[in-house]
């Protein structure tokens, strides 16, 4: 039954209104979505990163020998924390073996793993982050 004083043409417009409302509803909430998805997919990448670090100095004070530290070649190590996670480079990898500052005779492990993430997000220019964690332990003799 039509209502009193409503057209044929008034209707016509309400369901074209709804479209148009549904649209740009729509394009925001999945416009938000996509950017919770590229910030996880970040923070992934970071987490990562940090377990690549943890990993590499881990591998570091179990098989390194504390003798004569300059001698020895650092891929073994860097290889470890990119085997861990694959988007990793070896130039992304530094391994120092400074000193302890409690215990003079004793060297630690300092892997610092840096990784530069680019985020792409549409409609906006690309974004570089650097991603960069440090793990340090004492080597184990």
């Amino acid at each position: 039954m039509k209502k009193p004083g409503t057209s044929v043409s008034t209707r016509r417009h309400q369901s074209g209104q709804a479209l148009v409302e549904f649209a740009l509803v729509a394009t925001c909430f999945l416009l938000l979505i996509f950017s919770v998805m590229l910030m996880a997919q970040a923070v992934y990448t970071y987490n990562n990163v940090c377990a690549a670090a943890r990993e590499a100095v881990r591998y570091a004070i179990v098989h390194r020998p504390i003798t004569n530290v300059n001698t020895f070649t650092d891929a073994d190590i860097k290889q470890v924390a990119v085997n861990y996670a694959p988007f990793l480079s070896l130039s992304d990898v530094t391994v120092t073996w400074p000193a302890d500052s409690k215990l003079t005779s004793q060297y630690d492990a300092k892997v610092v793993v840096s990784h530069n993430y680019s985020l792409n997000i549409p409609f906006m220019p690309a974004a570089s982050l650097t991603l960069s964690s440090t793990s340090q332990m004492l080597v184990s003799q």
